[in-house]
């Protein structure tokens, strides 16, 4: 079995690579190294959004940030 099969999501904890991925997304960076897999599943959880062609990063969102900080 992977390590990652082990790990339980929870809704108000952010992974690092979901942490970097959203703070990317906020400083709108120019080389996104995640895929559209995460940028999916971070609109899953409500913590960004498609606004036009770009992405942006909800109101929850900006609070899970501010909470890691």
């Amino acid at each position: 079995m992977h390590v990652q099969h082990l790990q339980i999501a929870h809704p108000f904890v952010l992974s690092d690579p979901e942490w970097i991925a959203l703070e990317s997304i906020e400083e709108e960076t120019r080389h996104f190294i995640f895929d559209e897999t995460m940028l999916q599943a971070l609109r899953d959880r409500g913590l960004v959004e498609p606004d036009g062609a770009l992405w942006r990063v909800t109101q929850t969102g900006q609070k899970r940030l501010n909470e890691r900080d």
